[in-house]
C-alpha cells in the first residue's frame, strides 16, 4: 500500500476519520482535564514549594580560613539535619509559621552506613511538608517545604533556621558552654518559595492526542486488508478441498510427442519406439 492509495482510502472513510479526530480529541482534553457534571476543572496538583539554606558555624569561625579545617563543622551539620528533624523541632518550626504540626510531613537525612533507619521519606499525603537534607562537603543544612500557598511555604522555610537556633541555644545555656566553643546558626539569604503547577500540560495532550489518531488510523486501514486476507486463505482451501485427487483417479498421463527422437510415452513409465 503506497501513501497515496492510503491517503485515498481515507478520504473515502472521511466520517470514519472525523470521528477518530473527535475520539482523540476528547482522550487527550480528559488527559489533562477532569470534568465533573458540567465543570472542567484542570487534572493535577497546584502547591508552593519554598527553600532555605543554614550554615553550621562557631564563635571563631572557620569559614574565612583557608587553611582551617571546617570538617567537626561538617559533621554537626549532619547531626542538626537529623536534629531538625526530630519532633521538638518541628513543633517549633509548625508553632512559628501558624501550621498545625499534625498536617506535616518530615523528611530527614538517609542514615548512614550502619545506622538505624529514621525518617527518610515524606509521602506527599498531607497538605505540609518539611525536608532536611546535608549539603555534600560543607556545614550547610537545605531545607524544603511544601504547603498550599507561597506565604506558607515561605513561612516554614523562615521557621526552621530560627527553631533550630533556639533549640542549641536552649542546650548551650542548659550546659553552660563557652562562648568561645558555641555553635552558631547563620542563615545564607532570605527563604525562597514560588507556586509549581503539577497538572500535565499541552506537551502530554498533544502527545495522546497523535497517538490514539495514529492507533484508529491504523485500525482503519488494518483491519479491512486483515479480514480480505482470512476471507481469501478460506477461499484457497476450500477449492482445495473440492479439487479432485488427480493420483487417486489412475488415468494415464500423456506426454506430447518428442520430435528429436520421435518417441512418446503411452503409459507412465513405458516408452513406444516409431
Amino acid at each position: 500500500m503506497t501513501f497515496i492509495s492510503a491517503l485515498k482510502e481515507l478520504w473515502n472513510r472521511k466520517v470514519l476519520v472525523a470521528i477518530s479526530v473527535v475520539i482523540a480529541l476528547a482522550f487527550s482534553i480528559l488527559a489533562v482535564y477532569q470534568v465533573n457534571g458540567t465543570s472542567i476543572s484542570k487534572r493535577g496538583t497546584t502547591e508552593a514549594h519554598g527553600s532555605s539554606e543554614v550554615l553550621i558555624d562557631s564563635a571563631r569561625s572557620p569559614i574565612a580560613g583557608s587553611k582551617r579545617d571546617i570538617g567537626g563543622l561538617i559533621s554537626r551539620a549532619g547531626v542538626f539535619a537529623r536534629l531538625m528533624a526530630g519532633g521538638d523541632v518541628v513543633a517549633q518550626i509548625a508553632e512559628d509559621a501558624g501550621v498545625d504540626p499534625e498536617q506535616i510531613e518530615v523528611a530527614g537525612p538517609s542514615p548512614l552506613p550502619g545506622e538505624a533507619p529514621g525518617i527518610t521519606e515524606a509521602a506527599a499525603t498531607l497538605p505540609y511538608g518539611l525536608s532536611f537534607t546535608e549539603v555534600p562537603e560543607l556545614p550547610i543544612v537545605s531545607v524544603t517545604t511544601r504547603a498550599p500557598t507561597v506565604k506558607e511555604a515561605a513561612a516554614l522555610a523562615a521557621a526552621a533556621p530560627e527553631a533550630l537556633r533556639g533549640v542549641i541555644r536552649s542546650v548551650q545555656k542548659q550546659q553552660a558552654t563557652p562562648a568561645r566553643e558555641r555553635v552558631e546558626v547563620r542563615v545564607l539569604g532570605p527563604p525562597q518559595a514560588k507556586l509549581e503547577d503539577e497538572a500535565p500540560g499541552a506537551k502530554v495532550a498533544a502527545a495522546i492526542f497523535f497517538f490514539v489518531l495514529a492507533l484508529e488510523i491504523g485500525m482503519m486501514l488494518g483491519i479491512p486488508r486483515l479480514i480480505a486476507a482470512w476471507r481469501r486463505e478460506d477461499t484457497e482451501e476450500a477449492e482445495l478441498a473440492a479439487a479432485p485427487d488427480v493420483s487417486e483417479t489412475g488415468a494415464t498421463l500423456l506426454i506430447p510427442h518428442d520430435g528429436r527422437n520421435g518417441n512418446h510415452l503411452d503409459r507412465p513409465g513405458r516408452v513406444r519406439q516409431h
